[in-house]
């Protein structure tokens, strides 16, 4: 069954070999952010977000010949890496990819990323409710501000009307949190409705599954929540490779408040201006919408 054209309706349910996903080898949670329909007004042609220009996923780190090979077949040219220093150098440094510039634009700086600080964010992204992963996100978002202008206008320059920018990857460590506020923002910034921007955030449950063990256990290893009890401690690690449709929900409200909707956020806080976004409603925009999410 396709996704249907209504820009309300909801996402069919996903599995991590179908898109919006893509088989990488060695890359887990990877899937193009294009397809979603556009939410327009009645009579108006359908749109969609444009596929093959922006690419979420996980660290590079255990990706296969095969699977860099797959990124080249994409076209993706330029891989964001938004990790920290201290993040990189703990997990063996990076991935260099033949024929893809690596850019490195750090979320957080390497004062803002100190053992004390990251130990409060893991409190926060595995708390049982919504608040602290809240607070999590918007702290994402102020501090990378500067890294996602850096991203968009790289996308914006690479692009126009007529001709689609050039595929781009962007990820953090396992591509749910912190890509996952800032591909959000964006969604919303081209007018898919927040129903289904929640939902595509939570595709990262799918994404991730096959490798939450792994990832768990590399977070109990570096000592997370090591003042729990063994159980609750994997517990909250859990928690923090997930992706609960409600934390996003949560997080679309407190952008409205805070700078009154993504548009809001990416002229004000980002500093982009009419301009870019107008620039960037152009290349990343399409209409005659494609049926393109199947069920398998």
């Amino acid at each position: 069954m396709a996704l249907s054209q209504d820009a309300n309706a909801p996402l069919p349910p996903s599995h991590p070999d179908s898109p919006p996903f893509h088989i990488v080898p060695g890359l887990s949670n990877f899937r193009d952010i294009g397809g979603w329909p556009i939410a327009t007004s009645p009579g108006a042609p359908p749109r969609h977000v444009r596929k093959g220009i922006l690419f979420r996923g996980s660290d590079t780190n255990r990706i296969t010949p095969k699977g860099a090979e797959k990124l080249r077949q994409l076209g993706i040219k330029t891989d964001f890496d938004l990790r920290s220093k201290q993040q990189i150098e703990k997990t063996g440094g990076y991935k260099e990819i033949s024929g893809i510039q690596r850019r490195w634009t750090p979320v957080f700086a390497e004062e803002e990323y100190t053992e004390e600080a990251a130990r409060q964010r893991y409190e926060l992204y595995a708390g049982e409710g919504t608040t602290g992963i809240v607070t999590a996100f918007v702290e994402v978002l102020t501090a990378g501000a500067p890294m996602i202008r850096t991203v968009l206008l790289h996308m914006i320059s690479s692009g126009s009307v007529n001709t689609p920018p050039e595929a781009v990857f962007m990820h953090c460590t396992t591509g749910n949190n912190r890509t996952g506020a800032f591909v959000a923002l964006l969604l919303l910034l081209l007018g898919v409705t927040g129903e289904i921007v929640a939902q595509e955030y939570a595709l990262s449950e799918a994404g991730l599954a096959p490798t939450r063990h792994i990832n768990v256990e590399r977070l109990l290893e570096k000592g997370a929540f090591q003042e729990y009890e063994p159980e609750e401690a994997r517990r909250k690690c859990m928690r923090m490779v997930g992706a609960r449709q409600e934390s996003m929900e949560a997080l679309i409200v407190e952008v409205e408040k805070m700078w009154g909707g993504a548009e809001g956020y990416f002229l004000r806080e980002v500093g982009l201006s009419n301009e870019d976004l107008e620039k960037l409603r152009n290349v990343l925009i399409e209409e005659e919408y494609e049926r393109v999410f199947m069920d398998v």
